[in-house]
């Protein structure tokens, strides 16, 4: 019929279709509106019509060529294809992550800890003590008359040997305060904390009781109220050391300062002299008796327990230990094993610990109990490494004066031990 449009033609050539240029995107030729052509089985496939233009287009010229289109060699492309894929990706930095972490962990930890093991190690070795002419205790101690070297405590006081039943209390209890500096208030704090009992518990200071806090009378007071222990600190030894030449030079009486040697006073503040001045004669004379050593004796766990106030030199007998350095000491030479005050060099602890360690190594399998063969030592002093407790150094001066917290170790029945802390106020600003 004349307008009709004819039926789409049939080629039995597959090779001879062309595709106009008017053709659309998807190879296909537009329709007119409302019209469809007859399907025929002749028909070429789609897949004929794909041509791939835009490899050749210049709108698509400025896109990288596909890895498999590359000219490299077969290796490179497998090799390229592995690096780029993402799984590869986040196990390479997974593996980056732990080799830079365990490089740090053998610069930083490990290794330090190593060297500073054979340091230790080649410290102990006696096969080392003629190279430095010597260690630290060999020669003769000099006597000190004006102070109390070493005292033994009543075995009554020391807790049993065996722990009580479940729910039972233990029989005697020891209670190791650290560094109170005058701070009356937290001390009674404290002895709330632990439920204090005077019946059977019995008080053990570690030096400077007094000094820097508000109310340094207050605390002997209450010391020596409850009939407390208590060893020789640094800041004791000032002030007793200034109260006895106030004494022997006539000026206790107040503002009678021009008499006393200049020298006496270097490094002492006003409030120091101050309260070398308000101690009463029966305070001093309690302050006294307060040896530098306390040799507390055996508790189950611990071996001989020995309190101090700033520590004690590895291998040296207590009464052969210098009590300045008993009072003062933080650091020690590993060569010489020469204490120091000063934070500069290796901690005493670190030495003692060790030292003790190679002993009880020494012992155990040859003695029935090798754990009373070795020295636990009670401390204070070093409030800037705060609570320190070790195998055998327990420290506790804890900063209470600089608003830190005020620290008491109690050993109870079969060698038991809790830590019980108070927080203080910052006195350093009244």
């Amino acid at each position: 019929m004349p307008g009709d449009i004819p039926p789409m033609a049939t080629y039995t050539d597959r090779e001879s279709l062309e595709i106009s240029d008017d053709y659309s995107d998807d190879g296909f030729p537009p329709s007119p509106p409302g019209y469809s052509y007859p399907v025929n089985r002749y028909t070429r496939p789609l897949v004929d019509y794909v041509r791939n233009g835009w490899q050749t287009s210049a709108k698509y010229a400025s896109l990288s060529v596909s890895p498999d289109r590359s000219d490299s060699p077969r290796w490179v492309q497998m090799f390229m294809s592995m690096v780029t894929a993402p799984r590869f990706r986040r196990y390479a930095m997974i593996y980056l992550v732990l080799l830079v972490s365990c490089l740090a962990g053998w610069m930083f930890v490990l290794s330090p800890r190593l060297e500073e093991h054979e340091a230790l190690l080649h410290s102990l070795d006696p096969s080392n003590k003629d190279e430095v002419g010597g260690w630290f205790g060999m020669n003769a101690l000099p006597r000190f008359d004006d102070i109390t070297h070493m005292m033994d405590l009543d075995a009554s006081l020391l807790p049993a040997v065996k722990a009580q039943k479940d729910g039972q209390p233990s029989s005697r209890r020891l209670i190791f305060i650290g560094d109170v500096h005058g701070c009356k208030d937290e001390l009674e704090l404290l002895l709330d904390e632990v439920s204090f009992d005077h019946e059977r518990d019995h008080l053990v200071f570690a030096g400077d009781m007094i000094n820097k806090g508000p109310d340094s009378p207050g605390v002997v007071d209450l010391a020596r109220q409850y009939a407390a222990s208590c060893v020789r600190g640094n800041h004791e030894d000032r002030v007793l050391l200034l109260r006895h030449d106030m004494e022997a030079s006539n000026t206790l009486p107040p503002d009678s300062d021009g008499d006393i040697s200049p020298e006496l006073f270097f490094g002492l503040d006003t409030k120091e002299r101050a309260l070398a001045r308000q101690l009463s004669n029966e305070q001093v004379q309690w302050l006294d008796a307060c040896p530098v050593i306390l040799n507390v004796g055996q508790i189950p766990e611990m071996g001989q327990v020995v309190v101090v106030h700033g520590g004690l030199v590895p291998g040296v007998e207590l009464d052969k230990q210098d009590p300045s350095s008993v009072m003062n000491m933080r650091t020690i030479d590993l060569d010489t094993h020469v204490p120091s005050s000063t934070r500069d060099g290796t901690k005493w602890t670190k030495l003692f610990n060790k030292h003790q360690s190679l002993l009880y190594s020494s012992l155990e399998g040859s003695v029935p109990d090798p754990k009373s063969q070795v020295m636990t030592v009670i401390y204070g002093h070093d409030s800037k490494n705060s609570l320190s407790l070790k195998t055998y150094t327990k420290g506790l001066d804890s900063g209470c004066v600089k608003g830190g917290k005020l620290t008491a170790m109690v050993v109870e029945d079969g060698g038991k031990q809790s830590v019980i802390q108070v927080r203080c106020r910052d006195h350093r600003k009244e």
